[in-house]
């Protein structure tokens, strides 16, 4: 809590143990286990002007007592934990099924024992693998129902040349609406993803900079997108899903394109009997960032409803410590639309909060 707000973050991030696979991947995979080159490293805490906490952090590994320093820091009541290279590793094409699985597997119960340290305070999304829908709807249903994941990683990339509107995807929907979990989409800032908006500038100069700013906004786009006029939240009304990392300045812009798209193009192999917008504000959320310049702009279109907040922590553009003292601090959204999207508004997304 924090000069009277309580608070949930929405995304914050684990940096995975060195020797996550070796420990918890099961035997038959581990001579397949990603190479340790592949994996994403540790924010570097002597990097520009960062908080000494973050210098802690990294010399205790991000281990789950670090963490929770870090919450104490911020103001932050409750967490909502997202993987940083485990899900790298685990979304690409060529990758075998089974081996997916069995890295999804072993992240979640490492994350479930991460999250003991205080399962009050500490909870999780649970990844999935999106190569066989069998096997997601498996992992899913152990993962809420034994492991107690809050909500299930969505994957906003095409996987196979199969984007999430796909009816290859149908029982996997249909197994979440029925747990009762929001899906929450979070691009993963990988150059190797066969299908990546930012993979077309590799090379190129300016490249990487450009791919950073467009990456995960247009993933997000595309996928609200697709759940929208693909017919997925048509076809799965209580199915919840919430937009990660990716801001919330476009949003009202891009609803208001899909709107007018649906009637100047219309598909006839998707009838929608409402507005794309109308199914966004029905069923689905979108994290904001402390400091972007048009929130106000976003829950005027909006309504107060359908904002969370999330500080991405430990990630390097996180804004930690100043997440929350520089949403509460803004003199341009009211009081109840902090109090809305600081913590109501995460109690409705992730009832497993409450």
């Amino acid at each position: 809590m924090k000069h009277g707000f309580r608070i949930i973050d929405a995304d914050m991030h684990t940096i995975e143990p060195d020797d996550l696979w070796s420990r918890y991947l099961d035997a038959r995979f581990r001579t397949r286990a990603p190479a340790p080159s592949r994996r994403v490293r540790s924010p570097d805490p002597k990097s520009g002007q960062r908080h000494p906490h973050y210098a802690v952090a990294a010399a205790a590994r991000y281990d789950p007592a670090s963490h929770l320093r870090a919450m104490d820091i911020e103001g932050i009541d409750k967490a909502v934990l997202f993987g940083t290279r485990g899900r790298h590793v685990q979304m690409h094409d060529d990758i075998d099924p089974e081996l997916a699985d069995a890295l999804a597997r072993a992240h979640n119960t490492w994350t479930r024992e991460f999250c003991e340290a205080d399962p009050q305070r500490l909870k999780f999304a649970a990844q999935i693998a999106y190569h066989d829908v069998g096997l997601a709807v498996r992992e899913v249903e152990r993962a809420v129902r034994d492991l107690r994941a809050v909500a299930v990683i969505g994957n906003p990339n095409p996987v196979n040349r199969r984007h999430i509107q796909d009816s290859h995807f149908e029982p996997l929907w249909s197994a979440i609406e029925d747990l009762g979990v929001p899906v929450c989409f979070h691009p993963t800032g990988v150059w190797t993803l066969r299908d990546d908006v930012g993979r077309r500038f590799a090379g190129h100069l300016g490249g990487r900079t450009i791919a950073d700013a467009a990456r995960n906004p247009l993933e997000l786009m595309l996928a609200i997108a697709s759940l929208t006029i693909g017919g997925v939240l048509s076809r799965h009304p209580k199915l919840v899903c919430v937009f990660l990392e990716g801001g919330c300045g476009w949003l009202p812009w891009w609803l208001e394109r899909l709107d007018k798209t649906v009637v100047t193009f219309p598909d006839a192999d998707t009838p929608l009997t409402m507005a794309p917008s109308d199914y966004f504000r029905r069923q689905c959320y979108i994290a904001a960032d402390a400091d972007e310049a048009y929130l106000p702009q976003v829950v005027a279109a909006l309504g107060n409803g359908n904002v969370v907040m999330a500080t991405d922590y430990p990630h390097r553009d996180s804004l930690f410590p100043s997440a929350v003292d520089t949403i509460i601090g803004r003199a341009d959204i009211s009081d109840e639309a902090k109090k809305r999207i600081l913590w109501d508004n995460a109690l409705e997304l992730f009832p497993a909060l409450a």
